[in-house]
């Protein structure tokens, strides 16, 4: 009998952009104790930007045009960041395809070929604002082959900072609501 209070593990299908890379034991335990560079850089862009900045703040304490110019200036600057960390990841060789997204892992298809228990790196593109960039690591759970060269893998994701989880849960969480949302929306109007 499932735990009632377990949390459950929504899954969410998507497209996104990602690169999996096959790696050793041991690089596998080296890489779970240090979070990637582009996980820690996320967090740090995610603490610089903060919340958004908006009139209602200052409208009290400054003049109503200086409030409106300082909302203004946030949103160019949160939107330049976005576009530099959209053109650094489409010079990468990550590339879009679909998979199956939860808090706990991720389902995909794969030129890489895996065994069950094999270690790999995946690298992550979730496209919020600013777009949220993860390197993960994580275990293969399962594999069906799909052909000649192609796999359908499961890994089990191992976080090494809150933040990769936290991002990876937000966005899970988002897409989920996003797609009750639009299941409720086709149901009213039939």
């Amino acid at each position: 009998m499932p735990d009632k209070n377990r949390r459950q593990d929504f899954r969410i299908d998507d497209v996104l952009a990602m690169q999996d890379k096959h790696i050793s034991k041991s690089e596998y335990e080296l890489q779970k104790q240090h979070p990637g560079i582009r996980s820690r850089q996320n967090a740090m862009i995610q603490t610089m930007i903060g919340k958004e900045i908006t009139t209602e703040q200052f409208s009290s304490v400054v003049h109503q045009d200086l409030a409106s110019a300082l909302e203004t200036l946030d949103n160019k600057l949160n939107y330049l960041i976005g576009v530099n960390i959209l053109n650094d990841a489409n010079r990468s060789n990550l590339k879009e395809r679909p998979v199956n997204l939860s808090i706990t892992g991720a389902s995909f298809k794969t030129r890489e070929q895996y065994k069950k228990d094999d270690y790999l790196s995946l690298t992550i593109m979730l496209p919020s604002f600013p777009p949220t960039i993860l390197e993960l690591v994580g275990q293969v759970s399962w594999v069906q082959q799909k052909g000649s060269k192609t796999q359908l893998v499961g890994v089990h994701f191992t976080y090494r900072c809150n933040e990769e989880e936290s991002s990876i849960g937000k966005y899970v969480f988002q897409r989920h609501r996003e797609s009750i949302r639009l299941k409720v929306k086709e149901e009213e109007s039939v």
